[in-house]
């Protein structure tokens, strides 16, 4: 029987790997599995702590507001509780490329699990999970009045976007995706080697953005393109910039526990498509900040813009064998599932999975997509019941 406690140290879990069942099943779920997210791999590295100190960081720091996220007490849980825990103790056990994994269910820790070299204090990267909290900075200097209207062009506010294809798109269209920009990088890079570039200083996130073309019209068509997520960006730029309003809507309103870390570029401007590394529990409170959206906690106008970005809003084309054709739809610069879960989805296995309804979070990271449709099955299963 597998013990279930509120910190499970997986540093030597690979000596139990040994097992000739356990191995035969990690084959088969990595060839059964290993198309159905964004991309490849990642450094552990840099996934649990690296970017934040390797590369050009804003940090934020943790302690303002009120967490809610309450630890773990065996006490405390559910029937249902121990046995979704089971299921990611499973999970984890028999992938070695899973670095942590967190289930919460209704502000309670259910699941909580590190591999080394991650650990309770790890800056654990986002990857493209980024977007997903820069819509959510969209949605707040919406409902504070900044932002006029979704509607409006994104130039009305960035004036370094006139001339672009991006300027000339309504926020609305950037947040789906549906600029109508030309496919030009892998996974979503709006130009080869994007992220590469920006996080070494060699290109800024304007300079990204410029020059793209166009080969449909906005609204029409989504297409996974990063600078639909950077020309947001510069929207946030003539309110204070996205780090400092993120930092004031919902960072200092959730309480983390350790610092926070946004990757800049050359002007000092965020890295908004890949770049926030914040701690494992920290992940949780962010996704439990967007669930109170949901329910109104956060008021009228918030509770009206978080549902609508977690909703199914343009088909996501995709066919099975492409990268992330497992999810059916797209809301705002989030993933949605055919079952109506929403999921933040970052390249190499970043993933914070939200259910609205049962008030329940799964966060993990990973230095390789092999095994996440597991990691969905796990949360189905775990959002399944009250």
């Amino acid at each position: 029987m597998i013990c279930i406690m509120k910190l499970v140290n997986l540093q030597e879990l690979s000596k139990m790997m040994i097992n000739k069942k356990l191995l035969i099943i990690t084959a088969v779920t990595t060839a059964l599995f290993s198309t159905t997210a964004l991309g490849g791999s990642v450094s552990k590295y840099r996934t649990t702590g690296g970017n934040a100190v390797e590369y050009r960081n804003v940090h934020i720091a943790p302690g303002n507001g009120t967490s809610y996220l309450i630890p773990f007490n065996e006490n405390d849980q559910t029937s249902h509780d121990s046995k979704s825990a089971d299921k990611a103790q499973r999970m984890v056990e028999r992938n070695q490329a899973n670095l942590t994994a967190l289930l919460i269910n209704k502000g309670r820790i259910v699941f909580e699990s590190y591999r080394a070299p991650a650990k309770p204090s790890s800056k654990m990267h986002s990857m493209s999970m980024s977007k997903t909290l820069t819509a959510l900075v969209i949605g707040n200097l919406l409902c504070d009045g900044k932002i006029r209207s979704l509607d409006d062009l994104a130039e009305v506010y960035a004036p370094r976007l006139k001339g672009t294809l991006h300027g000339k798109t309504t926020i609305r269209n950037l947040l789906m995706m549906a600029s109508g920009s030309a496919k030009n990088g892998a996974n979503g890079q709006p130009k080869p080697n994007a992220y590469r570039n920006i996080k070494n200083q060699r290109v800024s996130g304007l300079e990204l953005i410029k020059g793209l073309t166009k080969d449909r019209k906005q609204g029409t068509y989504f297409q996974y393109n990063s600078a639909d997520t950077l020309s947001l960006s510069e929207i946030t730029n003539t309110f204070g910039g996205l780090i400092r309003n993120f930092d004031y809507y919902i960072w200092s309103q959730i309480g983390p526990e350790i610092e926070g870390s946004w990757m800049v570029d050359y002007e000092n401007n965020a890295v908004a498509f890949a770049g926030f590394s914040a701690s494992l529990k920290d992940w949780g409170r962010l996704g439990m900040y967007t669930i109170d959206m949901v329910k109104g906690r956060g008021g009228v106008c918030m509770q009206e813009f978080t549902t609508e970005m977690n909703s199914k809003l343009i088909k996501n084309k995709w066919k099975k064998g492409k990268p992330g054709y497992s999810f059916s739809d797209y809301g705002y610069q989030t993933w949605i599932m055919q079952n109506g879960n929403a999921w933040w989805v970052g390249y190499g296995g970043q993933r914070v999975g939200l259910n609205f309804e049962l008030e329940k979070v799964m966060v993990v990271h990973s230095s390789t997509e092999n095994y996440l449709q597991e990691a969905h099955d796990v949360f189905n299963y775990f959002a399944d019941w009250d």
